[in-house]
This record gives C-alpha cells, sequence and structure tokens, in this order.
C-alpha cells in the first residue's frame, strides 16, 4: 500500500466451493455487489464480490491493507463490457485470517484456485499496489489463465525491499495513524487527507474495526501479522517474462522516496537510517532500468499520473477509467 510514501510514511511512524455471505450490516442482497465466499486452501476462504455485467471476467485485487471493497468507486464502471470481481486476500477483511501462506506464489495461487472456484477459465486482471506480485506470479506461471494484466501503481519492487528489510525490525510503514479518532467519520477524513480521494463506505466497515458503543475507531480488520508476513514474503518480480497485453497506471512516487524519508528521519534507530542512505542511490538507479525496461517492451502501455499518488483511481477517476476502457477494448 505505497501511497505517496513521503506523505503517508511521515503519518505512520483442489477443489473449491463457493458459499454465500452476507455484506456489512446486510441481509446479503446489495445495489453494488453480490458477496460470496471462495475456498482456496484447507481452512481458508477468499471473500469475493460479483459486481455482476456480461462479458470476459474482469478481476479486481485490492493493495496491501485493503480489502476488495476499496473498489466499489471503480469496479462498476466495466459493467457494461465485462463480468465484474473483487477478491479480499487472505488475512484481511472479511476473508480468512490463517497465520502462513503470505508470499507472493501463494498468494497468487489463492488467486488462481479462486477463479478455479468461481468457474473462470480466463480472465483479465487488475491489481493494486502489492496485488502486482500476484499478477505478476499468474502472469508467469499460468499465462493460459490470463487474457490481460493491469498493474494500478503495483510495478514497484517489492522484492527488493523485502531483501532490503531482512534480518531488521520492519520500519514505518505508509499507513495513516488512526489510535484516538472518536468516530467513522474522522478515520474517512484521515484517510481522504492522505489518500487524495474518498474511501468508499464499505472499505471502511470492512478494512477497520469500530467500537459498537462509541463507534470510536479500535484497530485495522486483519491478521495483526499479515502486513509484516506480506511485505517480507514479496517476490522479485520479471515484468520480461509476461507476455501478453499490459496496462500500467502509475504516479510519479516510487519507493526512492520512502527509503529517502527512512535515510532522514530522527523517528527511525540510527542504523537503519545509514542502512537506507546505502542503499537509496542503488533502488534509484534500479527504479530507472525497471522503467526504461517496461517502455522498450512492445507488449506494455504505460501511463503515468503525475501527482495521482496512490490511490490513483480515487484522485484521477475519470483518467484511470479512460486509460483501463481503451486497453480493455483493444
Amino acid at each position: 500500500m505505497r501511497t505517496s510514501w513521503l506523505v503517508f510514511s511521515l503519518s505512520l511512524l483442489c477443489a473449491c466451493s463457493t458459499t454465500p455471505s452476507v455484506p456489512p450490516g446486510g441481509d446479503g442482497t446489495d445495489p453494488l455487489h453480490q458477496v460470496r465466499r471462495v475456498q482456496v486452501a484447507e481452512g481458508v476462504e477468499l471473500e469475493v464480490l460479483d459486481y455482476g455485467g456480461k462479458g470476459p471476467a474482469l478481476v479486481f485485487l485490492p493493495g496491501l491493507g485493503s480489502t476488495a471493497h476499496v473498489y466499489d468507486v471503480l469496479a462498476p464502471e466495466f459493467t457494461a463490457t465485462h463480468h465484474v470481481y473483487a477478491f479480499t486476500r487472505r488475512g484481511f477483511g472479511a476473508s480468512s485470517w490463517p497465520t502462513t501462506g503470505y508470499d507472493s506464489a501463494t498468494l497468487g495461487h489463492d488467486v488462481l484456485v479462486a477463479l478455479d472456484g468461481l468457474g473462470l477459465a480466463k480472465a483479465t486482471l487488475a491489481g493494486h499496489s502489492l496485488a502486482g506480485d500476484e499478477l505478476n506470479w499468474l502472469g508467469i506461471h499460468h499465462p493460459e489463465r490470463v487474457e490481460a494484466l493491469i498493474f494500478l501503481d503495483a510495478t514497484d519492487n517489492r522484492g527488493e525491499i523485502a531483501d532490503f528489510l531482512k534480518g531488521h525490525p520492519l520500519p514505518p510503514l505508509p499507513f495513516s495513524v488512526l489510535d484516538g479518532q472518536p468516530s467513522r467519520e474522522a478515520v474517512a477524513a484521515i484517510l481522504e487527507k492522505d489518500l487524495g480521494g474518498r474511501f468508499p463506505p464499505h472499505e471502511l466497515e470492512q478494512a477497520y474495526e469500530f467500537d459498537a458503543t462509541t463507534g470510536a475507531y479500535l484497530r485495522y480488520h486483519r491478521l495483526p501479522e499479515a502486513t509484516e508476513l506480506s511485505v517480507r514474503g514479496a517476490a522479485e518480480p520479471d515484468f520480461a517474462k509476461l507476455k501478453g497485453p499490459m496496462l500500467a497506471i502509475s504516479d510519479e512516487q516510487a519507493f526512492a522516496g520512502w527509503v529517502e524519508f527512512l535515510s532522514q528521519s530522527e523517528s527511525v534507530p540510527a542504523d537503519l537510517r545509514e542502512r537506507a542512505r546505502a542503499f537509496l542511490p542503488e533502488v534509484r538507479e534500479h527504479e530507472a532500468a525497471q522503467d526504461a525496461l517496461l517502455r522498450g517492451m512492445p507488449n506494455w502501455k504505460l501511463v503515468r499520473l503525475d501527482g495521482a499518488g496512490h490511490y490513483l483511481w480515487l484522485t484521477r477517476h475519470a483518467e484511470v477509467v479512460a486509460a483501463m476502457r481503451a486497453f480493455l477494448a483493444r
């Protein structure tokens, strides 16, 4: 979940079966989507949102910390041409919270098995942030299941960051500080300020927990270890091996901004600051090389929205929708 790394870092210091599930506060029906659960492993089920629509399958995968409901404002834009779904990964929201399975390969396999459970032989997959690792895994290991891939600010090399963090405590990550907030409205306001756009109401209910009596914020709604396990389990991507049609929509920020923050902040340990200073030139070089690689591959379409921040569809909704529609209609 990398929004503008500087802004957010400063604010944090098998056969498969499907069974119906009830959306937050509802009776099983919702004007936006149907909600079901799909078994992807022994004792592990994913929440699946079915937005309906006609045409080939389009599946949205959320970034780190988010649930499928974060797409409630984007997914309905495509139901005229596609049957649209969104998955919540293990460890978050209404999906199962196992204590293992947060490496890129297992998370990617979860998506594959969920496609099987829904009877989808092939799909276009759109993923945000961490979901880029799942897209990369699927595109490399099961290209026959992939119609096309859409990376929503999701081409950063999280495997390189996992290597940088290996053997060291997890430093501040780019999530808003919500402790002490008295209400859902207060949480929504902070997130809107930090992200540049307002979260869908169901995302607030699924990704966060609030006191039933006072309405005050309590905690993130996830396995407590899921964030760190997902960060440390990220694999190095190999985008050159992805042969199908690819769309990448991104802002101008990258992991180098977060590493630069770590190299300068007095709130992080001195040894981490030193390691970050040494690592910063390397990560900048690698990011430039990857950008050149993607621009040189004919199957990739790159769209850059400078200043959009990490949650591109919240801040530049019309441009993201237009770019995706043009790509899907190719």
